[in-house]
């Protein structure tokens, strides 16, 4: 009975993504600079005494207790900003942010990686074939070579895929020659960009306008799999938030000049490991996002009711108009759209047939 009540409150507070994202994290942060402070670390002359750490009587068992209370409250207050923590690193750094001033800077270094990969990836040469009284020590020379190249066009095109295009964007210039881009500020939102153009783009889909329609005919195996690649981004950029903060808490130490000044340098090093799993999650996550659209798009115009196409040019055409017409600030009638007041429906021949249609992709995979 205890386990079923432990079972079912853990699942109201989130179940095992509660623990991992608010409460570890948290949890960590706080236990790591109360012990140094209890041990006397931050006192830059003083040695660190980890047996004044351990509790000495009722007061200090209590304070362990309230110290374990209040990092779970610290975690159930922290819960609504999971996603926050995810924008915070894909660098969403609008105004009022403290960040806004950085990000042309950020964009335009990202630029320049993505322009040097392309280019890198496009015109690296090949070194040509040796002679045919080549040497052997020269026939070794030239394969070092070719495998050098190859190493070197593999890891342009990786930073390339990083990236997203400015293809869709190409036709909305600004004033003073500027034009519009689809990059970030931080290399984790460019990854998570590139996907969601990628996954719908290809189809005539925003991924952002229509996949909330989309979702629901998701089958169950691709929505466990969606399902945990984004804990498991969440879970790494909140493991990145949190031990970057603790870099920051123990800045202080480096004053100490002895072992324990290493402290906010491994701090900084955890936290750039997780950033990173957070950027190679969120490869596997634009993987995922594409499979959805690759399998279910036409169930969104199937769902609508719409005349499907019948090839990929009247696909496109479609996509593009169903998600003009789904827009958050379209507000004209179905009637009275632009591109869709002459489309054709096409019906189901009966309720029937519509639910079986539904239930079918829950129980596709199953």
């Amino acid at each position: 009975m205890l386990k079923g009540l432990v079972s079912a409150s853990t699942k109201a507070l989130g179940g095992s993504r509660f623990s991992l994202l608010n409460v570890l994290p948290a949890a960590v942060v706080v236990a790591t600079v109360a012990v140094l402070i209890r041990a006397g670390a931050y006192s830059p002359d003083g040695q660190v005494r980890f047996d004044h750490v351990l509790p000495e009587g009722e007061r200090d068992a209590l304070a362990v207790a309230l110290f374990g209370l209040a990092a779970l409250l610290c975690g159930i207050l922290l819960r609504p900003f999971e996603t926050a923590l995810v924008q915070l690193l894909e660098g969403y750094w609008a105004n009022p942010s403290p960040l806004a001033p950085l990000v042309p800077a950020a964009v335009e270094r990202h630029r320049r990686r993505r322009d040097d990969a392309k280019t890198l990836a496009k015109y690296l040469r090949t070194p040509g074939q040796p002679g045919t009284n080549a040497t052997l020590q020269e026939l070794a020379r030239h394969d070092r070579k070719l495998s050098r190249a190859a190493r070197v066009r593999s890891r342009a095109e990786y930073l390339r895929d990083a990236y997203p295009t400015d293809d869709r964007l190409a036709e909305q210039p600004l004033e003073a020659g500027i034009h519009r881009t689809d990059l970030m500020p931080t290399l984790l939102g460019n990854v998570l960009r590139r996907g969601e153009r990628v996954a719908g783009d290809r189809y005539g889909l925003d991924m952002m306008v229509v996949y909330p329609r989309l979702y629901p005919f998701i089958s169950d195996r691709l929505e466990g799999a969606v399902g945990r690649q984004f804990e498991l981004i969440t879970s790494t950029a909140s493991l990145s938030i949190s031990f970057g903060l603790l870099s920051l808490a123990t800045t202080p130490l480096l004053a100490r000049l002895d072992p324990w000044s290493a402290a906010p340098l491994l701090a900084a090093a955890v936290s750039l490991a997780a950033y990173r799993g957070a950027v190679a999650a969120s490869r596997s996550h634009a993987t995922i996002l594409a499979t959805v659209f690759d399998l279910h798009r036409f169930d969104l115009a199937a769902a609508m009711h719409f005349e499907l196409p019948k090839n990929p040019w009247e696909e496109h055409r479609l996509n593009k108009r169903i998600t003009d017409f789904l827009r958050p600030g379209s507000v004209a009638p179905l009637h009275r759209h632009e591109t869709l007041h002459s489309a054709d429906f096409k019906h189901p021949s009966s309720p029937h047939d519509a639910s079986q249609r539904t239930d079918r992709h829950r129980t596709t995979d199953s």
